[in-house]
């Protein structure tokens, strides 16, 4: 009686193995620095947990974190203000960016030296610069209000008024990141053919057309790129708005992750702030995929491309 051959046995390839233990360094980094962490972040959710006591003995409180952000006046506040001043800022910075790009991409000479002027302010300390604009925004001796005087227009109130304090910590954030919207844009503009611009010509297209036609819809990816790396930076917004405001006055600068540090190391409720943190991921998330979905299925397209 013929017996079945017995089947071979899969040898891995030396290459493979050789492959992963090169990859296992990175791999046990992201096992226990990201992955670690983000599992751990979740866990915290369902517990009570002030960040003093052993983490064996936090009470289990369900969805009930969930259900005080959902009725938490405060973390709804700052997550207005997040959003307010992330469109506030990013809006400005794309739109004035791009206009800086356009003007120096027609520039011959003295382009790195603009360039780097304009660049200047984004490689600077942010706290420092927070610091720097607050005795500005001093309304008895600051800067800003000797200038409004001089030229005639009334004082403000600035990081002190409650109408005033959110739109002049967007003021300093636009000021500082100017410079990083206009290299960016920049960029993309350099890296569009010329030879498209000239098809466009021999068309007849004008400059305002060229513009709609060609200039946009090339930006597509350096655009998608601005929009995604800013607004997930503007969401996560406090270094300036814990050197100049604390949240301030009456709640008007008080942002989502300002919100996470005082609940976490003021209020020592550190499973309700790794709550704050989830529902900011998940927005940060949402928003993202957003953007690259409406980048990807709309948006305008050159005939020339």
């Amino acid at each position: 009686m013929a017996t079945a051959p017995i089947a071979r046995r899969r040898r891995i390839p030396r290459d493979a193995v050789t492959g992963w233990l090169f990859a296992l360094p990175i791999l046990l980094y992201f096992a226990v620095w990201v992955f670690g962490p983000i599992l751990a972040s979740l866990a915290l959710t369902f517990v009570d947990w002030n960040g003093l006591q052993p983490l064996a003995r936090a009470r289990f409180v369900g969805l009930g974190n969930v259900e005080r952000l959902a009725r938490d006046t405060q973390f709804i506040g700052s997550f207005r203000n997040t959003i307010a001043y992330a469109l506030i800022t990013v809006t400005a910075g794309v739109v004035c960016g791009l206009m800086l790009a356009l003007a120096l991409n027609t520039v011959a000479r003295f382009v790195g030296l603009i360039r780097a002027i304009y660049f200047a302010p984004v490689v600077l300390p942010m706290t420092a610069m927070a610091l720097l604009w607050g005795l500005m925004y001093q309304p008895a001796y600051g800067l800003f209000n000797e200038m409004l005087e001089a030229v005639g227009l009334p004082r403000s109130q600035w990081i002190f008024g409650t109408e005033s304090a959110l739109l002049s910590v967007c003021l300093l954030v636009f000021w500082k990141s100017l410079g990083w919207y206009m290299v960016i844009f920049l960029a993309g503009l350099k890296a569009i053919p010329e030879e498209i611009y000239e098809a466009s010509k021999i068309d007849g297209a004008g400059p305002w057309v060229r513009f709609w036609r060609v200039t946009l819809p090339l930006l597509k990816p350096t655009t998608l790129f601005v929009l995604v790396v800013s607004f997930i930076g503007g969401l996560q917004v406090f270094s300036p708005v814990y050197v100049m405001t604390r949240g301030g006055p009456a709640g008007a600068t008080d942002t989502v992750v300002y919100r996470m540090y005082f609940t976490a190391f003021e209020g020592a409720q550190f499973s309700y702030a790794t709550s704050m943190a989830i529902a900011l991921f998940a927005v940060i998330l949402v928003v993202t995929l957003a953007q690259m979905r409406i980048f990807r299925d709309g948006g305008l397209t050159s005939h020339y491309s």
